[in-house]
């Protein structure tokens, strides 16, 4: 049986041969920089346009659930798509990269890593608990807000961090997570 692990090296893969900028983010990146939770699906950050839909449903059509309509409407709305692979059912959520000034930086920091046998580029830690601090805000989960205090506790850029969280108005988040 495919793991997530697998499932991720192939689409990576995939994307790669494509020529297609990508960041791995959510749960498996927060495994990656500080606790493992339990999840079996994907997040990735995507960098695409239009043209690209095309290449991109020839290369994953065989093993893939995929819809080029929801891929044009997720790029149209800077919004979300999903991949299905088909023998696991594993899901990948794509999002698509949106264009303002966090998320430029946030993509341009990205890191590429190892992870068993292949390589993947990355969320920063920085850019992952002030994504985690977003959704905090919108959703007032303490899942987010715990997940928050493991990557804090594992060491952090500090200067980067308080410069997005003063930009981006979460300091007030920030103070819940930390008053704790």
């Amino acid at each position: 049986m495919l793991t997530e692990l697998d499932v991720l090296k192939d689409v990576t893969q995939k994307f790669e041969k494509l020529n297609f900028q990508y960041m791995l983010t959510g749960s498996l990146a927060m495994s990656y920089y500080a606790q493992p939770r339990m999840t079996r699906d994907i997040d990735l950050v995507v960098n695409i346009v239009p043209t690209m839909v095309e290449n991109m449903e020839s290369v994953f059509a065989s093993d893939y659930y995929i819809s080029v309509d929801s891929i044009h409407d997720a790029i149209q709305n800077e919004f979300i798509f999903n991949l299905i692979h088909i023998k696991s059912l594993i899901k990948i959520d794509c999002i698509v990269k949106k264009n303002d000034e966090y998320r430029i930086s946030e993509f341009e920091r990205r890191k590429k890593i190892r992870l068993t046998d292949f390589e993947i580029f990355i969320v920063s830690k920085e850019d992952l608990i002030i994504s985690k601090l977003i959704w905090f805000r919108e959703s007032g989960s303490e899942i987010q807000k715990k997940d928050i205090k493991n990557l804090l506790n594992s060491g952090y850029e500090n200067d980067y961090l308080l410069n997005w969280l003063r930009k981006l108005n979460l300091n007030e988040q920030f103070q819940a997570v930390t008053d704790e």
